[in-house]
């Protein structure tokens, strides 16, 4: 090493401790700064077709179909949504996809957190087979499984009902949750559940006093994933129901043109609001219960 670079090292090493972690404190703030503008462009891109669905809804017809469109509507009016609720069984549909939707979801949690739980402390023969039969059948088209599921619910005399959309729907996502759930119950520590077991808990005591309260964030995630799903299926729903007092909002939606008899971007819009609010609510009150879990959950690993 020759003796400019001997002093230049030398430099180097003595140079003032401040400085460099004012250096340090500098290209952290940066790289932050740019995850932050990052991610915010990210959020800006994805919820900019929700903001333009809900100020269309809000304007009346003659905006939205003028051109060049504006972003904001200069005349602000509610006036789509009271039609969508007067001119057609709007409310009906409504109403069909709660029922089909909140018994699914329980349906599909409460069994399938049962057998999640079962196939992941439990073991017997067949054990990966069955759980890899459970993923193969969630990977099934559901196209493919139309028509003989059409032929048995007819069968069955249970054609054009929500109790056979409820029943597909539970079996259609019960694969899944069940795949996400035996995931998760994997991951939970073991050793917490076989001291409650030596201090007395039953196998069920453990499941529920233990197992449960450190699987919430997986449920909590798996049950918001199987309502968004049940809320929003259409092919079955359009399949098998027929009359409009049976129909969900997903082919509700579908023949709203018709049966209201008035093409209105306007209205379809307010519908398509009214579609995805409850799914947007429901995400927003369990989102704090989600975060909370996942934290309690990594404090208990």
């Amino acid at each position: 090493m020759s003796s400019e670079q001997a002093r230049s090292a030398a430099r180097a090493a003595v140079q003032p401790a401040p400085k460099r972690a004012t250096r340090h404190r500098l290209r952290a703030q940066l790289e932050r700064m740019g995850l932050h503008a990052l991610l915010g462009l990210t959020v800006l891109v994805m919820s900019a077709p929700l903001a333009w669905m809900l100020l269309s809804s809000l304007k009346p017809d003659q905006e939205n179909a003028a051109y060049p469109p504006s972003i904001l509507p200069h005349t602000w009016t509610l006036q789509n949504y009271r039609l969508l609720f007067t001119l057609s069984d709007f409310g009906t549909y409504l109403r069909n996809s709660c029922i089909v939707a909140g018994v699914v979801t329980v349906l599909t949690i409460v069994i399938g957190v049962n057998a999640a739980y079962a196939l992941s402390r439990f073991r017997f023969r067949w054990l990966n087979v069955l759980a890899g039969v459970a993923l193969f059948a969630y990977t099934i088209p559901p196209i493919l499984l139309l028509v003989p599921i059409a032929r048995t619910i007819t069968s069955l005399k249970m054609g054009n009902s929500l109790p056979a959309l409820i029943l597909i729907d539970t079996a259609t996502l019960l694969p899944f949750a069940l795949w996400v759930l035996r995931s998760y119950f994997n991951g939970l520590v073991i050793e917490i559940e076989q001291a409650a077991m030596i201090d007395g808990c039953t196998r069920f005591g453990a499941f529920v006093r233990v197992a449960l309260p450190q699987a919430v964030p997986g449920i909590i995630s798996t049950s918001i994933f199987t309502f968004n799903a049940a809320w929003s299926e259409y092919l079955f729903a359009a399949t098998l129901t027929v009359s409009p007092s049976k129909l969900t909002l997903s082919p509700g939606m579908a023949l709203l043109l018709d049966q209201t008899g008035v093409y209105s971007w306007g209205l379809l819009m307010a519908g398509a609001v009214v579609m995805t609010l409850p799914v947007l609510v429901l995400f927003t009150i369990i989102q704090r219960r989600l975060v909370n879990g996942l934290s309690e959950g990594s404090v208990t690993g």
